[in-house]
């Protein structure tokens, strides 16, 4: 098998591991505490990725002194400290306010909020790049955010069941999600860091937030089935998600394999609500508005980026889609 056909492999399975993601946080939150569900699934992911590095060193693939990040990303040497913020803010800000927002909101429409950092992004980009792409770009947002007035007005027809209070603060938080993913996804660009890079510093800061906020609300332990859930997301749409979808862009895949990863939002939603999710008639126009204005502005950004020059090119592997998991 081709290179190239490795690569395309690699990335399909890392967008199909991605677009389970909500579908299993769904099913385990039915049984664990959101602050279960962050330790179990972030420390996972740690330690399968550690075991990763081990891996390589044992089997002499590196020298034994190449950092870790070396060995899951060879073309980057070691995380600068701007690369590791980026990445906590990318990976861990972004999973722990998405997983939040999962707990507390309908899971159809917490799960395309927190997909709609395309519209973040294309605001941030017109307020500072003047150009035609850009204005085009922010035009397709404002509509998208109408999208987005429409599910946080499903919340209200949600509140004479007493849950509108609730799906409020997990849209925010889902919003709040898609923001770290913006700025991860503008920082990542500028600053060279790919997500690979930082995963491991990531996650290990993730699990222990996560282990803090299960001490501090004093949640009860998880059933068995909650745990398994967790862990097929620490080790699916987390490390193997992250690892596959870096070696697609490895090697010039980027320009050819990025776009596949802007079916994720799409699949997962296509996939809660064919196994019965719940959704309002508001909430379903929203969630169009959102995912239409998304395709829009990422389809409008590949088709500007040949036009770029190298210094203002657009961003890293593994980074503009951002491996949401």
């Amino acid at each position: 098998m081709g290179s190239s056909t490795m690569g395309l492999v690699a990335a399909l399975t890392a967008v199909l591991l991605w677009s389970t993601n909500a579908y299993a946080a769904d099913l385990a939150l039915g049984r664990m505490s959101v602050g279960w569900l962050l330790m179990v699934q972030y420390a996972t992911a740690a330690v399968a990725l550690l075991a990763i590095c081990w891996a390589h060193r044992i089997r002499g693939e590196r020298r034994s002194s190449t950092p870790c990040s070396q060995l899951i990303e060879p073309e980057v040497g070691r995380s600068q400290p701007v690369g590791v913020l980026i990445g906590v803010v990318g990976l861990t800000g972004t999973i722990f306010l998405q997983y939040l927002a999962f707990a507390t909101a309908p899971i159809v429409a917490a799960n395309v909020l927190a997909y709609a950092w395309p519209l973040l992004a294309a605001v941030w980009v017109a307020a500072t790049r003047r150009s035609r792409a850009a204005l085009f770009s922010a035009g397709l947002a404002v509509v998208g955010f109408g999208g987005v007035a429409l599910i946080f007005t499903s919340s209200s027809e949600a509140s004479d069941a007493g849950t509108g209070g609730a799906a409020t603060w997990g849209y925010s938080a889902a919003l709040g999600s898609a923001a770290c993913m913006a700025v991860y996804t503008v920082g990542a660009s500028r600053h060279a860091a790919t997500t690979t890079t930082v995963l491991i510093p990531a996650t290990i800061t993730g699990t222990v937030a996560a282990a803090a906020l299960t001490v501090l609300s004093d949640s009860p332990s998880p059933s068995g089935t909650g745990i398994l859930a967790a862990v097929y997301i620490g080790l699916g749409p987390m490390a193997a998600g992250y690892a596959l979808w870096t070696r697609a862009m490895a090697g010039g895949g980027a320009e050819r394999l990025s776009p596949l990863g802007y079916a994720t939002p799409l699949l997962s939603t296509v996939l809660l609500l064919a196994t019965g999710a719940a959704a309002t008639t508001s909430t379903v126009t929203g969630v169009g508005l959102v995912l239409a204005c998304s395709l829009g502005v990422l389809v409008q950004d590949r088709y500007a980026e040949p036009a770029r020059t190298g210094s203002d090119g657009g961003v890293r592997a593994g980074s503009r889609d951002g491996g949401r998991s």
